[in-house]
């Protein structure tokens, strides 16, 4: 494997729901960053969706760095929209 290969291997730097990994995917998108989503549909065995479909984002290697800074800001935001704070 080459250093270039490296560089462009994907690593996972998020799962939520499908909403929040698009949200995600847009704002590393707008930040120079390319990554790509991946949805996971689980169904109950009596077929009545219970929960959402997990989605994943992936990022390349190259921008793992600037992309963990991000995803640390929209977790922080996240917490802050749930705790009912006003984000800064």
């Amino acid at each position: 494997m080459t250093k270039e290969d490296k560089d462009l291997a994907p690593y996972e730097v998020f799962e939520g729901s499908a909403w929040e990994s698009g949200l995600l995917k847009s704002i590393l998108e707008d930040n120079d960053i390319e990554a790509y989503m991946t949805q996971d549909y689980q169904l109950p065995w009596n077929a009545v969706p219970v929960k959402g479909a997990a989605a994943k984002v992936f990022v390349a290697l190259k921008d793992l760095e600037q992309a963990k800074a991000i995803v640390e800001e929209f977790y922080s935001n996240m917490e802050k929209e749930n705790t009912g704070e006003s984000p800064e």
